[in-house]
Order: structure tokens, then C-alpha cells, then sequence
């Protein structure tokens, strides 16, 4: 994949965005995000004359996306230091740094306000790798945690878990038993940890989502849905480069 950092005009204002060609994408994809800010996917052979079309076929769009995610001048990158915030398991917890000896191993620690990373001095300028690991870790733990739960109210049997970066979904359930999650949910509450692997063990029953998968989710976890609404909202937030943390206090429905 092939990427490019560029400038347009839009609406007579200067945004700057990322041009990707892609041999996968079948039309050209406008994307808006705070995370990412503005992306224009192109298929391979398409001439990039093309992209200048769509961004003046779709100002008006645009425009309101751009303001919407603040992302005129592209991704916003937060300052992770001393103090930040860092949502876990739905809070935002402040973060401390505290140095180790050269070569010492990282570690973490959390409690109800704080998370305490004890990193080696090439770590502390930057935590955010380290930071990162750690979440990674910490999203195995509880997705594995979770699953047994929900496998057996529901009568099924996971064969494999998956840990990984996803950019389009939350989890996903394949046709082997093979259940892959996105390591940032680990960010969001429990309740909306819980509900979206309830969905995806629910699919090693039924893989579609007929009556009988929402029948069997709404058994063994009644308060799934309230999860989504609050993924279309604060989803973004669930992320080291998001430009807040995720909104503390604000439940599931």
C-alpha cells in the first residue's frame, strides 16, 4: 500500500490529509476521523486526479467532518507524559512515571485513579510502546477472563483467541471458533468489554444475526445494548494517539 501526505484546499481552507492506494479498495473511500484525520483510499489504477474530484464533489461533507473531528491539520497526536490520561477499563486514570535502572524490565501497576509505569530511562521520554505492551497484556487477561462466562451460558466452545489491532471492528468471530478482539477495547467499561464478547461467542452458535443470535445474546447478557451507542460515541477515544480520554462516568445504558 502505497501512502501519501498531502494538502487540499476545501471550502477555501487548507486540510491536510493521507492518500492511500490500496489494491484491495474497489472505489474511492472519503474516511474522518480524530485518530487519523482525513483519508482518501484510491484504487491502484486510478489516477489521482480523482481524489482532487471526490474532496471538491464533497465539501460541504467534509467540512462539517473536518470540524466535527478537529482534524483540519490531520491526526492529533496526544502528549503522553507525567499526568496524563489514560483510560483503563472505562476510567481515566493518571498517569505516574517513575525511572528504573538502564536495562530493568518495565512495570505497571493500577489502582482506582492511577497507572504507575516504572520504565527504564530510553522508556520515559516516549511510554508509549511500553504503554502500549502493557494494554495489549492487560486486554488478553480480561477478554480470557470473560470468555469462559459466556461460552458456557451460551453452549459453545471457543477454540482460539485472537489479540490484535482492528480499525473497522471491535471483535469477530470466525467460522473455525477463532474469536479476535481489538486490544484497545480494553480501554472502555466493563459492562462494554462484557457485551462485546458476549456478541462474538454468541456467533460460534449462530454466525449471522437472525432471531436466534439475538435471542441467545439477550440470555446471557441482557445489558448488551446500550455497548454500541456508546461505541459510536467515545470509540475514538479509545486510543493512545485520541486527543482525550475516554469520558469518565459515562455508563452504559
Amino acid at each position: 500500500m502505497t501512502v501519501r501526505r498531502r494538502v487540499a484546499l476545501i471550502a477555501g481552507r487548507a486540510a491536510r490529509y493521507t492518500l492511500r492506494r490500496s489494491d484491495r479498495a474497489r472505489r474511492l473511500i472519503l474516511q474522518v476521523s480524530r485518530r487519523r484525520g482525513l483519508e482518501v483510499v484510491l484504487p491502484r489504477r486510478w489516477a489521482e486526479a480523482e481524489a482532487d474530484t471526490a474532496l471538491a464533489d464533497h465539501a460541504a461533507w467534509l467540512v462539517r467532518q473536518l470540524d466535527r473531528h478537529q482534524a483540519w491539520d490531520g491526526p492529533e497526536r496526544r502528549l503522553l507524559a507525567a499526568g496524563s490520561a489514560v483510560p483503563v477499563l472505562g476510567r481515566a486514570r493518571r498517569l505516574e512515571l517513575r525511572v528504573l535502572a538502564a536495562g530493568a524490565r518495565p512495570r505497571f501497576e493500577l489502582d482506582a485513579d492511577a497507572l504507575t509505569a516504572s520504565l527504564p530511562p530510553s522508556a520515559i521520554l516516549d511510554p508509549r510502546p511500553a504503554l502500549e505492551r502493557w494494554l495489549r497484556r492487560l486486554a488478553r487477561r480480561e477478554f480470557a477472563r470473560r470468555i469462559p462466562f459466556f461460552a458456557a451460558a451460551a453452549g459453545a466452545s471457543p477454540r482460539r483467541l485472537v489479540v490484535g489491532e482492528r480499525t473497522t471492528r471491535w471483535g469477530s468471530c470466525s467460522s473455525r471458533g477463532a474469536l479476535s478482539f481489538c486490544w484497545r477495547l480494553v480501554m472502555a467499561p466493563p459492562a462494554v468489554i462484557d457485551a462485546v464478547v458476549a456478541h462474538e461467542v454468541c456467533h460460534l452458535r449462530h454466525l449471522d444475526h437472525g432471531p436466534r443470535f439475538h435471542a441467545l445474546l439477550d440470555r446471557i447478557c441482557p445489558g448488551h445494548r446500550g455497548a454500541g451507542s456508546w461505541l459510536a460515541e467515545y470509540g475514538e477515544t479509545l486510543h493512545l494517539d485520541a486527543a482525550a480520554p475516554a469520558a469518565p462516568g459515562k455508563d452504559v445504558a
